[in-house]
């Protein structure tokens, strides 16, 4: 478990500078949505559309996660069918509900945990960019005691999210901190600067065109 420093890098991205070039041209998203409806499978639901500079991915649900996500950019959220929550650790340590209903978009600031939950029967778009070969992501755990204390985290290099996640959620559940709910290699410390800003609401796309 990488803890501190960089990560190891892999070779689908290189050196992370350059990013892969995009793998679509235009498509039409309700048919590539049926087409690959098998894909949207727990514990993250995702199925990546272009893995280019920009990641375009579309998730469904249902998808209750305990797992928050930190990275040095922006996300954005939309929501094609049904509505989700996304938790977050506003200013780094407030925990907050952001609701996200369908036609709506919300942009998530680089550097805030976060942990979407998903119903069935939703459909989410997702749109993040390419990590520079200096930049870890974070996946970690909260103490489920009401405080804001790390149970887990591990720090990787985001290539994939399908292939990177599920193996990091998979040594969660086998670790000492999960079965004890107490963090073993802690008190953790940020290891990326979080965001101190306090987040915007979401709005209507609709009502923004």
């Amino acid at each position: 478990m990488a803890e501190n420093g960089a990560s190891k890098r892999c070779s689908t991205c290189g050196d992370g500078n350059e990013a892969k070039k995009a793998d679509v041209g235009t498509l039409n998203v309700t048919t590539w949505l049926e087409e690959n409806k098998g894909s949207f499978h727990p514990p993250v639901c995702n199925k990546v559309m272009n893995n280019g500079w920009l990641k375009i991915m579309f998730v469904g649900g249902p998808n209750q996660r305990k797992d928050y996500h930190v990275e040095c950019g922006e996300e954005l959220f939309y929501m094609v069918k049904g509505s989700m929550v996304l938790k977050i650790m506003e200013c780094g340590t407030d925990p907050k509900d952001i609701v996200i209903n369908e036609g709506e978009v919300f942009c998530l600031p680089a550097c805030i945990p976060h942990s979407p939950q998903r119903s069935a029967d939703t459909v989410g778009l997702v749109i993040e960019r390419h990590r520079l070969a200096e930049e870890d992501d974070c996946l970690r755990y909260y103490v489920e005691d009401g405080s804001n204390d790390v149970l887990y985290q591990e720090m990787f290099h985001l290539c994939n999210l399908e292939k990177d996640l599920p193996p990091i959620i998979k040594r969660y559940f086998a670790s000492e901190a999960h079965k004890t709910g107490k963090p073993v290699d802690g008190p953790y410390e940020d290891v990326i600067e979080l965001c101190q800003e306090r987040v915007m609401k979401p709005f209507s796309l609709q009502g923004f065109l």
